[in-house]
C-alpha cells in the first residue's frame, strides 16, 4: 500500500483464505519448467482446463439439441457453444495438449483440434486464421494463441464454436466437472515438503 492505497501485488507466495470456518491453502511451487499454485497436500489448485477459449463479448449459442440454425434456416443440434468477439481476438487453447487437426473445410471454415490424454479434446472453429506454427503434432500450452477470431465456413458473424469431447463424445463443457491440472509428481514431493516447511 501507499498511503492506504493498494497500488499492486508482485507476486503471491503463499496464501490461506477461510471459508466458513475452513481454511483452503495456496503455495506456488515450480515443478519441472513451470510455476503453479498447490494445496498443502500437493493437489494443484489449476484447472487442467479454462473456461473458456478467449476473452469474449457474449456468449451466443450454448450447446444444446435443438437449435434453428442461422445459416441453414433449419432445426439441428448444435454441439458446441458459440463466443462472440471482434475478429482478430486471439484464441486460447483451453487446455495442454498435441494439435491433431489445423485446416479449413467447408461448414468448419478454419479450425483446430486439440487432443489433451484419452479422455478429452477440444476443436476452435470459423478462425479468421490459425496462428503461425500450428500444425498436427505439435505441443500446444494452455492459455496458448492457436488461432484468431473470425467467421469462415457455416457463420454468420465473428465468433470461436468451441467444441468438447469427453471420451469420443461431444458434451457441453460448462456442466463438466473438470479435472485439476496435475498434481506434484513423486521426484518433486521432497522438495516440495520442504517448500511447505519454509512456509
Amino acid at each position: 500500500k501507499v498511503n492506504g492505497e493498494v497500488v499492486g501485488v508482485d507476486e503471491i507466495k503463499a496464501a490461506i483464505f477461510d471459508h466458513m470456518g475452513q481454511p483452503n491453502y495456496a503455495f506456488l511451487f515450480k515443478q519441472e519448467d513451470k510455476y503453479d499454485y498447490f494445496d498443502e497436500t500437493g493437489n494443484s489448485l489449476r484447472k487442467a482446463f479454462l473456461q473458456a477459449p478467449l476473452k469474449f463479448s457474449r456468449m451466443t449459442s450454448g450447446y444444446t439439441m435443438r437449435r434453428f440454425h442461422p445459416v441453414q434456416k433449419r432445426w439441428k443440434a448444435h454441439l458446441g457453444t458459440d463466443y462472440a468477439a471482434p475478429t482478430g481476438t486471439p484464441i486460447m487453447t483451453t487446455g495442454d495438449g498435441t494439435v491433431v487437426e489445423a485446416r479449413y473445410s467447408k461448414f468448419n471454415g478454419n479450425y483446430v483440434k486439440v487432443k489433451h490424454n484419452s479422455t478429452y479434446t477440444t476443436q476452435y472453429l470459423h478462425m479468421s486464421k490459425i496462428a503461425s506454427g500450428i500444425r498436427p503434432g505439435v505441443r500446444v500450452k494452455q492459455g496458448q494463441t492457436i488461432g484468431y477470431v473470425g467467421s469462415t465456413g457455416l457463420a454468420t458473424g465473428p465468433h470461436v464454436c468451441y467444441r468438447f469431447w469427453k471420451f469420443g463424445k461431444q458434451v457441453d463443457h460448462r456442466q463438466e466437472d473438470l479435472p485439476a491440472s496435475e498434481p506434484i509428481k513423486d521426484e518433486y514431493k521432497k522438495a516440495f515438503e520442504e517448500h511447505l516447511k519454509a512456509w
